[in-house]
């Protein structure tokens, strides 16, 4: 690794990314002939070769007249409809290297351009890699650049320029080198701040609502520390009179109380105590409720009628209660270029408590463009003062240039302090340098991440990553601590001088995940895993996938699973469950897939069958659902039958311990009962934030943020889910990406968990 320690410098960053990764690969003439078509025959290059699928022939000329180097460059223009290939090939020695370097400068005036390094075996086997593609480029030469690793018993090399409809282009300049690539070295484990692992504090969560029989629900949480036995009492007091104890035995198996007296049109307080209690002193939590309505949701009023597009949940103020910090407005844009569009407004963070009080905002400004991919940010307490934090990607000034477009100027991470917003820590961002060497590394550069990860196990460190989202040959992450109000590097690493296994491995989601059983957390990019000291555990190698849900997901099996569903096309294995220890393939779905698209899902969703229910659609070629798949965490097919589009969000919602289905504005037992709730705006993020061990689901709707919580009463009781470590990193990271629904790193549905491990359970 030979970044810049500090990011002190944006510039030296990208100076030392680009340098010290240059000089791994020594030049050496492989003896390709006319790289600079530079010999001519007749106005044609030497040693090059055109080829079309249709048979026609394009026109190919040495030109001086648009030469980006030396005197000439190659002008390459054809009107045909299929695709077609200008190559230059070589003869290898076996074994001579492990890959090449390929780059060429272009400049497209139509349609587009690819180049690629194709490499075959002595069995006739072909391995290619491609940069991607170049469209029109409005007159201006763009150097493009492809890395190869070579296979074994490799015998010939092309470099090839490639394309599928009628182009004109220039082509000058190609070069090609021998390219070695990194060995995995051993790093230092991560030493934090922290003696004891920082945890969050929380109150009991007790919360009151009328139900639509007129009577009153109430929750409170069951916490990781008290003890197997632990029972209480529920006192009822209505206006100022001494309270009433409402349950006639103490309340030991579940949570939550149905208060079936609960007088009408008065202001009541429920106070819930240990059983025995009886003294006010003894009380550990009090909700008052004043108003009788049904409504299935408590409400936050924002600050106008806008919709926020992503929230983050802790505690900011050190009450023990969930507070609040949106991002507004819910507008997205995607840095892909046909995607892409001019920012109109500004994103700005909103804090507000858990009584609904606006704390602060935050102007994240016009260098930070209004897309997910530009703005992440995770709200959480770095620092272990009891107060959370907010990580936020920043920048400073105005960078736009006259397209709309930032691609230069500071970027930072910035940390927040909680109940004020205020700036208390910044270090530099991870720096674009690198990104200069893709094809479109504005859409790659752009494409930015923030997560948590326990990374000695006790301290909350801060991970940041860039070019993590897509197919990027280029992706970059880093940790920090915050100790008090610094930020220290931990660890930095880049795929740059890496072999193609570890290159577009990255997701649309972070995961902080203890997948090897050490006590300290992973960071799960994708189809790569980074060890808790910044140094790669495993990679599938197969490229993108769109969801992958990191939990218990088969209980009869020791440790955690992933499930995948793959973006990048595969041969097998789009849907995937894997060892998230190892990397090795449990089962998979065993024939091609396309483009395994969206959310999928991963729930435990039937009794019947142990663990997970694992879902995903593949797409067509229109990006239309073609295929679905519902499995069982064994991998047997329940359905083939596209259910629930590319995918659907779930929550713990009624008494049993499987999740519920919520598909438009209901929630749904999978093939069973209906619970209707009419949610109103778009889900923001499901989480246990309220109340006993069933989830909350938070909505944006007409400016408010609306908490949805069941009222239904629970057959036994669970710990807070979000005292579990991996469901609480999970919840954390909603604030960035594209949202996933958080898993657990046990089963819920087993009573005693232990057991559950090794018990043997039919499909």
């Amino acid at each position: 690794m030979k970044i810049n320690r500090t990011f002190d410098n944006g510039f030296i960053c990208s100076i030392v990314f680009i340098i010290s990764h240059l000089i791994a690969a020594t030049s050496n003439d492989l003896s390709f002939k006319n790289l600079d078509f530079e010999q001519a025959e007749n106005r044609t290059p030497a040693h090059w070769h055109w080829w079309s699928r249709s048979g026609e022939s394009a026109s190919i000329a040495v030109t001086s007249a648009q030469a980006h180097d030396g005197k000439y460059s190659v002008r390459l223009q054809y009107n045909g409809k299929k695709d077609w290939a200008f190559v230059n090939r070589k003869d290898l020695s076996p074994g001579a290297v492990q890959g090449f370097r390929c780059s060429a400068w272009v400049r497209v005036e139509s349609g587009s351009i690819q180049l690629r390094l194709a490499t075959q075996t002595a069995a006739g086997k072909t391995y290619t890699d491609g940069s991607k593609t170049i469209s029109t480029t409005q007159g201006k030469w763009r150097k493009v650049q492809v890395i190869h690793e070579i296979p074994e018993n490799c015998q010939e090399v092309d470099i090839r320029f490639v394309g599928e409809k009628p182009t004109k282009a220039w082509i000058d300049h190609v070069q090609i080198e021998p390219y070695h690539f990194d060995e995995i070295a051993q790093k230092p484990r991560v030493q934090g701040f922290a003696r004891e692992k920082i945890k969050e504090k929380l109150d009991r969560g007790l919360f009151a609502k009328r139900i639509e029989s007129g009577d009153v629900y109430i929750g409170w949480r069951l916490l990781k520390d008290d003890p197997a036995n632990i029972a209480f009492d529920l006192y009822r007091q209505i206006n100022d009179p001494p309270p009433e104890r409402i349950n006639d035995d103490p309340i030991r198996e579940t949570t939550d109380f149905i208060d079936t007296r609960a007088p009408h049109n008065e202001t009541l307080t429920y106070h819930l105590t240990l059983a025995g209690k009886k003294q006010a002193s003894a009380f550990i939590s009090s909700i008052e409720l004043n108003d009788e309505t049904a409504l299935p949701f408590m409400r936050i009023p924002l600050q106008g009628k806008y919709d926020f597009q992503k929230v983050g949940i802790a505690d900011l103020d050190g009450d023990g209660r969930f507070d609040y910090v949106i991002k507004q407005p819910h507008t997205n844009i995607d840095p892909f270029q046909k995607f892409w569009k001019k920012s109109e407004d500004t994103y700005k963070l909103e804090a507000y408590n858990a009584d609904g009080e606006f704390l602060w905002r935050y102007d994240l400004g016009w260098n930070i463009e209004k897309g997910i991919w530009y703005s992440p940010y995770v709200v959480y307490d770095f620092n272990g003062d009891g107060r959370a934090e907010v990580a936020v990607k920043t920048s400073r000034g105005d960078h736009r240039d006259e397209n709309g477009r930032v691609q230069s100027g500071p970027e930072y991470l910035t940390l927040l302090d909680g109940p004020t917003g205020q700036v208390i820590a910044q270090t530099f961002w991870l720096p674009r340098g690198p990104f200069d060497v893709t094809s479109n590394p504005y859409n790659y550069v752009s494409r930015n991440e923030i997560g948590v990860a326990y990374l000695d196990g006790k301290t909350p460190c801060i991970i940041i990553c860039r070019g993590t989202s897509g197919n990027s040959d280029v992706m970059l992450v880093a940790a920090y601590e915050l100790r008090g109000r610094h930020l220290r590097i931990l660890w930095q690493w880049d795929n740059i001088n890496m072999r193609r296994k570890y290159f577009g491995q990255g997701a649309h989601w972070l995961h902080g995940a203890d997948v090897d059983g050490d006590g300290r957390e992973e960071v799960t990019l994708g189809s790569l895993v980074l060890d808790d000291n910044g140094t790669v555990l495993w990679s599938l190698g197969m490229g993108h996938p769109d969801h992958h849900y990191v939990g218990d997901i088969d209980p009869e099996r020791p440790g955690l699973e992933i499930y995948y569903g793959m973006q990048s096309g595969q041969p097998e294995n789009g849907m995937c469950l894997v060892d998230a220890k190892t990397g090795d393939v449990l089962w998979g779905h065993p024939d091609p897939t396309h483009h395994v698209h969206s959310r999928g899902m991963c729930s435990d969703l039937i009794a019947d069958y142990a663990g997970a229910e694992c879902y995903s659609a593949d797409s067509d070629k229109n990006k239309k659902a073609a295929l679905g798949r519902l499995r069982t965490s064994k991998g047997k097919v329940l359905s083939k039958k596209i259910l629930w589009g590319f995918g659907h969000f779930t929550v713990y919602w009624d008494a049993d311990p499987q999740r519920e289905i919520l598909w438009g504005n209901d929630i749904n037992d999978y093939k069973g009962k209906t619970h209707p709730i009419n949610i109103q705006g778009k889900t923001r993020a499901v989480a246990d934030v309220l109340g006993d061990w069933r989830e909350e689901i938070i909505t944006s709707f007409n400016g408010e943020l609306r908490i949805y919580t069941t009222t239904q009463p629970a057959n036994d009781r669970h710990v807070c889910l979000m005292q579990d470590p991996l469901y609480r990193n999970d919840v954390a990271m909603a604030s960035m990406g594209y949202f996933q629904i958080p898993m657990l790193s046990y089963d819920l549905a087993s009573k005693n968990i232990a057991k559950a491990k090794t018990t043997t359970r039919k499909e």
